[in-house]
């Protein structure tokens, strides 16, 4: 007599209706990824608040959140329909990726960078991505030597035709890094410049105005870099390969930081338009400061 409920329960759970979630919900299954190539999504098991993270990252690097935007958290639980916990925790994560910025009393903001925040992420990546280079040439592994001989090929064509975008350019630059990194065997190595090559290239190529890749010259100076890097991994030279990385990342700095300063010198108003009154701008800027939503801030 006891064992005939037990056996129904399960018919009963079977037939009874499933309660499913609108699409923009987040839950704990496995992630889909867009892959790098546009075709299938690539399945990754990720917790909840990473999720979010990842989600909202291309939010702001798309620019649907606005460069000194708040991020409300009860808007964003109320989106993803979940609790306020995993979306502070998300914002977290942002904030440790450099995309967001949270303020004591005040809650979480879409970071805006500066020239001084730029030239420091490089400098930091350039050791981490010289690393990866130097440890990936000792693993030599022939499916990487592949991979970025296809990625090479494309930066070379991208600098002879101009056939695609600025973005387009950095993101191929990128997944190049990625995947050097991943075939170098370190995973917290490739982990934290994943991380911090995501950040280079929102500011690079996500950005409405992007200030690098834009000319053939630049162009060519990426692929003939890339191309000695592939050639002196080839090799075997692990040091050679550490100090050519290093050098790619330096002139992405470089080049960076003057199109920043020179952008910002053809943007600055002059001595005589900043010295006139002007009343409607200045109770424009005091609405902005009390909370008016803030322009977006033109960058790399």
């Amino acid at each position: 007599m006891d064992a005939r409920p037990a056996r129904k329960a399960p018919a009963r759970n079977a037939t009874r209706p499933r309660k499913t979630r609108p699409s923009t919900a987040v839950s704990h299954q496995p992630a889909l990824r867009p892959a790098p190539d546009g075709g299938n999504p690539q399945i990754c098991a990720l917790p909840l608040p990473q999720q979010i993270a990842d989600h909202l990252g291309h939010l702001i690097m798309n620019g649907e959140c606005q460069p000194g935007s708040r991020l409300k958290e009860e808007l964003f639980a109320d989106r993803y329909q979940v609790s306020r916990g995993p979306v502070r925790e998300a914002f977290r994560i942002l904030e440790r990726r450099g995309f967001v910025e949270i303020v004591p009393r005040h809650g979480a903001r879409v970071r805006v960078f500066d020239p001084a925040d730029l030239g420091a992420l490089f400098s930091v990546r350039g050791v981490l991505f010289g690393l990866a280079a130097r440890e990936a040439t000792v693993q030599a592994a022939p499916e990487m030597f592949e991979q970025v001989g296809a990625q090479v090929a494309r930066l070379r064509r991208s600098a002879e035709t101009m056939g695609i975008s600025p973005r387009e350019h950095a993101t191929t630059s990128g997944e190049t890094q990625n995947i050097i990194a991943r075939f170098s065997g370190n995973r917290p190595l490739a982990r934290m410049l994943e991380e911090l090559a995501s950040r280079a290239l929102w500011r690079m190529a996500w950005c409405e105005t992007p200030l690098d890749f834009t000319t053939r010259a630049r162009r060519q100076q990426s692929a003939k870099l890339w191309s000695e890097l592939l050639r002196t991994m080839r090799s075997g030279d692990a040091a050679g390969a550490e100090s050519v990385a290093r050098a790619m990342v330096d002139a992405s700095r470089n080049f960076m930081l003057s199109a920043m300063t020179a952008q910002r010198r053809r943007t600055a108003p002059s001595d005589a338009t900043a010295q006139a009154p002007r009343p409607a701008r200045r109770r424009v800027t005091a609405a902005a400061m009390n909370g008016a939503t803030m322009p977006a801030a033109q960058g790399d």
